[in-house]
């Protein structure tokens, strides 16, 4: 019997993807805000700030295999994930208060608490993304509605960055100012909002009746032999070489962009407009790259993408703008390729569930995604190490106007990390065995299999 699925109808569709306007309200807080929360309003400095996200990211990353296999193993009437979802909105949106919330602590009982505070945030978090993004692959095994929810998962995290970045500082104010618990007040509201996303994705969502396919699912990840079935797993070992390459570059992009306003352009004011910009394109770009994918497949989105953004990275480098609306564009150009890719990935790792269950015979759900969300904090993680120690190298002083030589040495150092990150990116799409045709046949393999014992086994 082959798993069955209530069918996903547009509401059910928009309902299950606004969960991911939830989870980054609070990702994109944390990107923009957090470590600034640390050094001015908290008092840390900014090693140990430093120090302390860095620590939560790679324990993050560290739990979401761990949780990966702890959901592979829920069964309930509910589901698998959707009881995951909608136990952990509450706490989670508990955790994003108390970490916007600034104690009156001292020393080394300082740094404890907000690392702790940190600590409880990433593993609540943790309970809940690792079950949404893995929802995916249950939902639906067409190609063209994954493509559909991967689209609408990005258009709604797309929506969630403008919000944060713009409505963050005026609500502080509101609420008090940044020293009078301002930012805590904000982390209630955009807590309350989040939940009400988590629980109206429970309600709108239904998982499928497994029963029969317990048996090939089943398969936990208890010994080295799970991590070796995922390493037999071509079309996901590529797909995140070329997830890490992706990273440095989508970092690169986004951290760079307040310094080159402010120390090459000359007006950090007009960063926030450039970032703004940025975020807000992807409504229009998600749906224009989601078109390319079911016009030419996903392997094929994914190179086209990567061509343009390295179309901007050529102008960054030759012309390495001076001018506000030249380096605008510069930044719109690369974000466009940016956002192509990130539909690309996401919307290929679901298709690689179903390739390593036809190669190995084991299918991996959500640990395979919490392997992914692994390897995508650990590069977001190396990603800002990597451009903190390039800053330092090239001589960053942020009490220079020219930030001590960063003004004419960023506009290459830019160049050069997004160049050699979107070049091994595609290279790593170009060499996928995912190409146009090939998730239909497995899929269709895979239903004869299970219709004739006989031909069971690996691919």
């Amino acid at each position: 019997m082959t798993p069955t699925a209530t069918p996903l109808t547009l509401p059910r569709k928009l309902g299950y993807s606004i969960g991911n306007f939830g989870l980054n309200i609070y990702w994109q807080s944390i990107t923009y805000f957090l470590l600034f929360f640390y050094t001015d309003i908290v008092g840390l400095s900014a090693a140990t700030a430093g120090a302390i996200y860095m620590a939560a990211s790679i324990f993050d990353a560290v739990i979401d295999p761990i949780a990966g296999a702890l959901m592979d193993r829920t069964r309930t009437r509910w589901g698998r994930y959707r009881p995951w979802i909608a136990v952990g909105a509450a706490p989670l949106a508990l955790s994003f208060m108390l970490l916007y919330l600034s104690p009156d602590l001292e020393g080394k009982v300082l740094v404890v608490a907000v690392t702790a505070s940190h600590l409880l945030f990433r593993v609540c978090y943790t309970t809940v993304a690792v079950p949404f993004s893995s929802l995916t692959a249950r939902l639906s095994h067409d190609q063209a509605v994954r493509t559909q929810l991967t689209a609408l998962n990005v258009l709604f995290a797309s929506a969630a960055g403008p919000v944060v970045a713009l409505c963050t500082q005026p609500l502080v104010e509101m609420a008090g100012g940044a020293s009078n618990n301002g930012f805590f007040w904000t982390a209630v509201l955009g807590g309350i909002v989040a939940t009400a996303t988590f629980i109206l994705v429970a309600a709108v969502t239904r998982e499928p009746d497994d029963e029969a396919a317990d048996l090939q699912r089943d398969h936990l990840p208890k010994s080295l032999g799970s991590f070796v079935s995922i390493a037999r797993n071509r079309a996901f070992m590529l797909l995140i070489g070329g997830l890490l390459f992706a990273t440095l570059n989508t970092t690169v992009i986004s951290k760079s962009m307040i310094y080159y306003f402010k120390y090459v352009v000359g007006n950090e004011a007009e960063s926030r407009a450039a970032l703004t910009f940025a975020t807000s394109a992807a409504f229009i770009l998600v749906p224009a790259w989601a078109w390319v994918a079911r016009r030419l497949g996903k392997r094929l989105l994914w190179i086209c993408a990567t061509l343009a953004s390295l179309s901007g990275v050529a102008f960054m480098a030759l012309a390495q703008p001076t001018a506000s609306i030249s380096a605008t564009a510069a930044f719109a150009v690369m974000q466009t390729g940016t956002v192509g890719i990130a539909v690309a990935y996401w919307s290929m790792l679901p298709d690689t569930v179903e390739y390593g269950e036809w190669t190995t015979g084991i299918r991996h759900e959500s640990f395979l995604f919490g392997v992914f969300m692994f390897v995508q904090k650990i590069g977001l993680g190396l990603a800002a190490g990597l451009f903190g120690f390039l800053l330092s190298m090239v001589g960053y002083d942020p009490q220079s106007a020219s930030g001590g030589g960063l003004g004419t040495a960023l506009p290459t150092m830019i160049a050069l990390l997004c160049g050699v990150s979107l070049a091994g990116s595609g290279l790593c799409a170009f060499l996928s065995p995912l190409r146009q045709g090939a998730h239909e046949r497995i899929t269709a393999e895979l239903a004869e299999r299970k219709n004739n014992p006989a031909l069971q086994g690996g691919g």
